[in-house]
């Protein structure tokens, strides 16, 4: 008789799923060597964080797997296809240092410009991500008049407004206020724990990321090394 897979057994097999992989990586930055034979991987409904000292490659690594740094040699996989020139991963939410945003236009202007290439929310839902994170969509305040804060808030905005399954952030508190970084860890832990969002997340302060990442990595002899 066939055998028939309950709900808990397909649950597990989906939360076992390798999302991110990183085969025997190889890079070097601007004449500085980061990582030699980097092995490592991240599975669905994970909250991994790697930290590090600046310049040991946190940044880097994250480039890498959202495909806009190459390595020098091995494998960067995601949802089991491999990240190539010109092939970037899908459904991925990203937070990378400077972000890209037009000075002379507002946030929500911001958000709608990149929402458009995609076309995959209204902006009724960029109205509604922009509260989420404190910042008032009908503002006509110009984001190249907004505090380091404020434009770090709409990063985040940006990283989350398409609801992606996969939330790629470095540093994602940085220029944040205390209170407001424990706001935007619980909500990333009830988008972690409640919707099984993946989180992969780098940061150099140890109480940015306890109780939010069960999964620890420190950057280690020119590799990764777990902690937790």
């Amino acid at each position: 008789m066939e055998r028939t897979e309950t709900m808990e057994e397909t649950v597990g097999m989906e939360l076992s799923e390798t999302i991110v992989k990183l085969e025997h990586v190889k890079k070097a930055y601007k004449g500085n060597v980061l990582f030699t034979d980097l092995n490592f991987q991240v599975q669905r409904g994970e909250s991994c964080a790697i930290v590090g000292a600046n310049g040991s490659g946190k940044s880097v690594l994250l480039k890498m797997i959202c495909g806009l740094v190459r390595p020098d040699d091995g494998n960067v996989i995601v949802r089991g296809e491999k990240v190539e020139d010109g092939k970037f991963p899908k459904d991925i939410g990203v937070i990378l240092d400077n972000a890209g945003f037009l000075p002379n236009e507002t946030g929500l202007k911001n958000l709608s410009i990149i929402a458009g290439i995609l076309k995959k929310v209204t902006r009724e839902e960029l109205e509604a991500t922009m509260c989420l994170v404190g910042l008032n969509p009908a503002s006509q305040v110009k984001v190249g008049k907004y505090s380091l804060g404020m434009k770090q808030r709409l990063a985040i905005a940006q990283a989350l407004m398409e609801r992606p399954s996969l939330l790629i952030l470095d540093e994602p508190f940085n220029a944040i206020d205390p209170d407001t970084v424990m706001d935007f860890q619980s909500l990333l832990g009830r988008l972690n724990k409640e919707e099984g969002v993946t989180l992969l997340m780098t940061s150099h302060r140890q109480e940015d990321i306890q109780g939010l990442c069960k999964s620890i990595y420190q950057i280690d002899s020119k590799s990764l090394k777990s902690i937790a």
